[in-house]
């Protein structure tokens, strides 16, 4: 071979690593790489040494203007006029144009030089197969697993495949190259749906993308947004705040909706989603998924209208051979088009900006019992209700509360002060007016679903002796009542009222220094004895355990006499003697004194037995009375006994 030959084939080869020569360059009239016809020796190695340099720039050589702009670089999407990044300003470098890393027009006709150098249809906009030339150029491979030459085979980038040096489809049939883009229809999911209930992640459009010939890689969408509210238009932005694009149940792209990113045509609002990846093989239809967040308070329902914008650019893809193809609907939203052509939701905000409190007492609120005020100083934080308020379909907050007083008027008068707390945080503390407190300006969040609970405490003040043993009750009115109950604001702002009924609380009973403390203890526990010889003479027996101190002074001993019992069945309680029978009772205090000293606990057991008799069926034991004595104060505390009962048993 002539050492001329050899230098044309050496030039050759170079000029897969760039377009043209430095410009520099002080050539023959006539002689460019694609026609050395006319060149000399002394062009040939004016060539050969600018595109030596050049090579350099590209593998990332200092020295060089604009070298390095491809180290560390690989081409993984299409690029396009507008396009930033790394990879804009390596492939200005290898097509020669000014490196500034934003794709403008000068890049894009460096870009069809280089196209057409190489053999490829020149669009100005880098696709498939000319991401494989730009990385062929850098020196590397084509894509994972694509071949460096003609006739090899592998995956190529963007998982399409080229006529030239790309895998073949199913069977052994083309599908790289030439191919084209139609969207036959809307997939039937998502549907239409005029009760929308959430704000989130919501598919609105389904769009079957069929390619045709090749693999088409989908990357851009306009997508038309039409927004009414009591049917006047409305920006789509007030609706809209962000659209998603889904391959499958991936999400490939996501998309602010505002006032700049929607365009306004006319009467028409849409916005372009474009940048992402979906890949429809060649010859297959596949449902490309858009989805939207609504904006998540509005004061009323709005319907949108959800379609493709643009009869043949809708839906923008690039093709085997790299050529951009477009498609659309007939689905311009002003211009009547068919219900097929778009889909129409009704964002129910009536129900997505609603909630439902409900208020029920909490099973925690003390039993009735006798109170000890501090005979100097009163007392503070006494217990009084605990109830529940439970939000449901949305979040509330809760704004007012009214506490109510009930009982003695020398019981409500000892009210120094009511408290509403949320756990240990005190959130207000009033004085009773005309036996109410009524708490405003609250803010008190209950989450959707969730429970909140609160207690109302009082603070006590000294009570005259002669009001021992008044009560007094706190209750929360019937929540109905908007004036006297649980207000609280929805979602949308709105102020309405709990729904339940009145929650009431237990009596509790004032004692000045002085008082008894009574508390249920274990066991109650009940047992049948039965006569097989006399039935009648069968037993019924059960027992109940509570404690009591003083509280301020010594208590004095409980005995028989001073705890009352009853026995009980489905129909009523009956004391002894009566009905039921003769009721045998004993009572046994530990420790065994005469008093307890003042905060020193006894425990006091009550065992009681009934014959059957001629009667039948279950029957158990209550308290029903207490005779206490505390330092000269003295009660028959019929109060906070609810509980002091024993199991039911059957008297066959």
């Amino acid at each position: 071979m002539s050492i001329s030959k050899t230098i044309i084939t050496t030039v050759l080869a170079l000029a897969m690593v760039a377009v043209v020569a430095p410009s520099a360059m002080a050539l023959t009239a006539g002689c460019s790489l694609t026609n050395t016809a006319t060149c000399n020796l002394q062009d040939l190695t004016t060539l050969i040494s600018g595109l030596t340099s050049q090579l350099t720039s590209l593998q990332g050589t200092s020295g060089t203007t604009g070298a390095g702009a491809c180290v560390g670089v690989t081409f993984t999407r299409n690029l396009y006029v507008g396009n930033t990044g790394s990879d804009v300003s390596c492939l200005q470098q290898i097509v020669g144009s000014t490196v500034v890393g934003t794709y403008g027009p000068n890049t894009k006709a460096h870009v069809v030089t280089f196209q057409t150098a190489h053999g490829i249809t020149a669009t100005g906009s880098v696709g498939p197969r000319t991401i494989a030339a730009l990385t062929l150029a850098m020196g590397g491979s084509t894509g994972a697993g694509a071949g460096s030459g003609s006739g090899s085979t592998g995956l190529c980038p963007n998982g399409m495949t080229l006529a030239s040096n790309c895998t073949t489809g199913a069977n052994n049939t083309p599908v790289g190259g030439i191919g084209f883009l139609s969207i036959p229809e809307l997939a039937a999911t998502p549907a239409s749906n005029a009760n929308v209930t959430t704000t989130t992640n919501v598919p609105v459009l389904g769009v079957d993308v069929k390619a045709i010939g090749s693999d088409m890689v989908v990357n851009s969408a306009k997508v038309q947004l039409a927004a009414t509210k009591n049917s006047a238009v409305e920006h789509p932005a007030t609706t809209v705040q962000a659209l998603y694009v889904y391959d499958g149940s991936t999400k490939i792209g996501t998309y602010p909706v505002n006032t700049t990113t929607v365009i306004k045509d006319g009467s028409s609002y849409y916005v372009i989603l474009s940048g992402f990846s979906f890949r429809v093989p060649g010859n297959t239809t596949r449902t490309l998924t858009i989805n939207a967040d609504f904006a998540p308070s509005l004061e009323t329902s709005r319907v949108l209208k959800v379609a493709l914008y643009g009869t043949t650019d809708a839906i923008g893809a690039t093709d085997g051979s790299g050529v951009n193809r477009s498609a659309g609907l007939d689905a311009s939203l002003s211009s009547g088009i068919p219900t097929a052509n778009y889909k129409q939701y009704t964002v129910a905000y009536a129900t997505v900006n609603t909630s439902t409190l409900a208020a029920t007492a909490n099973t925690s609120t003390p039993v009735a019992a006798s109170v000890k005020i501090d005979s100097t100083n009163g007392t503070t934080d006494v217990p009084m209700l605990v109830f529940d308020t439970k939000s449901t379909t949305g979040a509330s907050v809760i704004t007012d509360v009214t506490v109510t007083a009930t009982g003695d008027a020398a019981g409500i008068a000892a009210v120094n002060a009511v408290k509403l707390y949320d756990g240990n945080t005190l959130l207000g503390s009033l004085s009773l007016t005309a036996a109410k407190a009524h708490f405003t300006n609250l803010t008190i969040n209950v989450p959707q679903d969730a429970t909140k609970t609160l207690t109302v405490k009082a603070d006590l003040a000294v009570l005259a002796t002669s009001d021992n043993g008044k009560g007094v009750i706190f209750s929360i009115a019937d929540p109905t009542d908007a004036t006297y109950g649980i207000l609280y604001n929805k979602p949308n702002l709105t102020s309405t009222a709990a729904t339940g009924s009145a929650i009431t609380g237990k009596e509790m009973y004032l004692y000045n220094g002085k008082a008894a403390v009574l508390t249920l203890a274990s066991p109650l526990t009940s047992a049948y004895s039965y006569n097989a010889t006399t039935p009648t003479a069968s037993n019924a027996s059960g027992t109940i355990t509570f404690n009591a101190k003083g509280d301020g002074a010594a208590l004095t001993k409980l005995a028989t006499a001073t705890v009352k019992v009853k026995a009980c069945n489905s129909t009523a309680c009956y004391a002894s003697g009566s009905t039921l029978g003769t009721i045998a009772e004993d009572v046994t205090v530990s420790p065994n004194t005469d008093t307890s000293p003042d905060g020193t606990t006894a425990t006091v057991t009550v065992n009681a037995s009934i014959s059957r008799g001629t009667n039948s069926g279950y029957v158990w034991f209550e308290v029903y009375e207490i005779d206490w004595s505390v330092g000269g104060v003295t009660a028959s505390q019929d109060w906070g006994l609810t509980d002091y009962r024993t199991p039911s048993v059957n008297m066959y």
